[in-house]
């Protein structure tokens, strides 16, 4: 089980067991009983998980890596990029070879390890590679947590994204006709993008705001306004 679900079952399973009678806890429901056991092996599972992982050198581990990358898995659910974000002696330019090996997508959590690890080899890569990689990995994302919500929070991936500044630009503004919808995890998230219904062009939108320098702040909630904005960035 992903992390996002281990974490709302555990909430699920705290508000619901939390009561207690006076003669003390009272006796879980069946539903609530099936619950506890799955959170149960799914904690079993994550722990066998992290073990094995914690076990691989760092050739295998990017190995790992850059197959959970090419999945787009999020750096937070990749067992093999939470082992290595901790580990000290990750060689810099096994990851910079990753990121300029895939030249899209594929390269996102061995772009964004390096960039937490070693910001000289991180800038070593060349700003169009790393644009590559960012905008492929925005065009073709399954779920959408790795890249926050567009004018509210930011993950690693659009910092990144910005930090490009206007070597971003050409390839985000392709990214201002995608009305793709941006499908995310976790209760807060989940509530915010469906008020908005945000689409991979708003993420564009917010990140060439910010390249350009606009004040920081919310995208409008209607998609007309949304809309207007876009037209304006296409000009």
């Amino acid at each position: 089980m992903e992390l996002f679900g281990l974490a709302i079952l555990c909430v699920w399973l705290a508000a619901c067991g939390g009561a207690q009678s006076p003669s003390g806890p009272q006796k879980l429901t069946a539903a609530q009983q099936a619950a506890q056991d799955q959170m149960d092996t799914a904690v079993a599972g994550a722990n066998k998980t992290a073990a094995a992982y914690k076990a691989m050198d760092n050739v295998s581990l990017i190995t790992k890596l850059n197959e959970q990358s090419a999945a787009r898995t999020e750096p937070f659910n990749s067992p093999a990029y939470r082992e290595l974000v901790g580990r000290t002696d990750v060689d810099p330019q096994a990851l910079v070879a990753a990121v300029e090996a895939a030249k899209n997508g594929d390269g996102l959590l061995a772009l964004l390890l390096v960039r937490k690890q070693n910001q000289k080899a991180y800038e070593g890569i060349p700003a169009e590679v790393r644009v590559a990689v960012l905008t492929d990995a925005l065009r073709t994302e399954k779920r959408f947590n790795t890249w926050g919500l567009p004018g509210t929070y930011m993950e690693d991936a659009p910092k990144a994204m910005i930090e490009a500044g206007r070597s971003a630009v050409p390839a985000l503004r392709k990214l201002l006709t995608d009305t793709r919808p941006t499908p995310m995890m976790g209760a807060k998230e989940l509530s915010v993008a469906q008020d908005y219904h945000f689409r991979v062009c708003d993420y564009a939108l917010a990140y060439l705001e910010k390249i350009e320098g606009k004040p920081a702040g919310p995208l409008p909630m209607a998609l007309a306004a949304r809309d207007a904005l876009i037209r304006e960035m296409m000009k």
